[in-house]
C-alpha cells in the first residue's frame, strides 16, 4: 500500500498547491497527516481542501490545530481523526495521538502525555504505523541542527511498543528519517526543506520511504 504521508500544512496555499501535485504524480491510496494540518483560527478552508483530496486522510491534530475543528472532521467524508483505538486499512494498523505543547520545545507531546501514551497499544501488533505531532527524542528531532527537542517519554515508548513506522512532524527543519530502536520515524513536515514523503508498505517488511523535495523531478 502507498500513502503519502504530509505534516504542518499549516493552512498555507502553497503547501496544498504541492500536495495536489504530488498526489497526482504519486497516486497513493491514502495520506496521512500527522498535525498542524490548520492555522489556528485559519481552519475551515483547509479542511474543506483536505475534504475533497481523493484519497482518504489519516490525521491527528498538532499544536496549531484548534481542540474545535474535530467537529468540523465528524462531518468530514474523506478525513479521519486518528485515535488510541487501532484503525484497520489493508492490513495495516493505523494508531494516533493528538496535540504538543506550543513552542518553546519542551519534551512533551501532551500537558497529559503520559496518560496519552498509556492509553496507546503497546506491545503494538507488527506492520503497525504510529502517527503523533511531536518527534521522539533521538528521531528527526534537531532545533538549529544540534538540540534533541524531542520527547523523552515517546521515545521510551516506541522501544517498548516497537511500531514499524512513526510518523511525524512539528519540527520543521529536521525533515527526513531515522531508524529508532527497531521503528523507523519519518518527519515528513512540509513547511521546511520537504515536501513530505511517499512510503510504499508492504506486510512483513521494512517501510521503503521516498523523501520528497521542492525540487523533486516529475516521474
Amino acid at each position: 500500500m502507498r500513502i503519502y504521508a504530509v505534516a504542518d500544512i499549516h493552512g498555507k496555499p502553497e503547501h496544498m498547491e504541492s500536495i495536489y501535485r504530488i498526489l497526482d504524480q504519486y497516486q497513493p491510496e491514502l495520506m496521512i497527516v500527522p498535525g498542524d494540518m490548520t492555522h489556528f483560527f485559519n481552519w475551515s478552508t483547509v479542511l474543506s481542501q483536505l475534504d475533497s483530496l481523493p484519497v482518504p486522510i489519516l490525521a491527528v491534530r498538532g499544536n496549531t490545530d484548534l481542540k474545535r475543528i474535530e467537529s468540523r472532521i465528524k462531518k468530514a467524508v474523506n478525513i479521519t481523526l486518528l485515535t488510541q483505538t487501532p484503525l484497520q486499512v489493508k492490513g495495516f494498523s493505523f494508531v494516533g495521538t493528538s496535540g504538543t505543547l506550543p513552542l518553546p520545545f519542551t519534551n512533551r507531546i501532551c500537558l497529559n502525555e503520559k496518560d496519552r501514551l498509556a492509553a496507546l497499544p503497546c506491545p503494538m501488533e507488527p506492520d503497525t504505523v504510529l502517527v503523533v505531532h511531536t518527534p521522539p527524542k533521538g528521531g528527526c528531532d534537531r532545533v538549529g541542527k544540534k538540540v534533541h527537542a524531542g520527547s523523552r517519554n515517546l521515545a521510551r515508548f516506541i522501544k517498548a511498543a516497537s511500531p514499524s513506522l512513526v510518523l511525524c512532524g512539528h519540527i520543521h527543519e529536521d525533515f527526513g528519517l531515522k531508524t529508532l530502536h527497531k521503528s523507523i520515524v519519518v518527519n515528513c513536515a512540509i513547511a521546511g526543506p520537504g515536501s513530505g514523503a511517499i512510503i510504499d508498505l508492504e506486510k512483513n517488511e521494512a517501510p521503503k520511504v521516498n523523501l520528497l523535495y521542492p525540487d523533486t523531478p516529475q516521474s
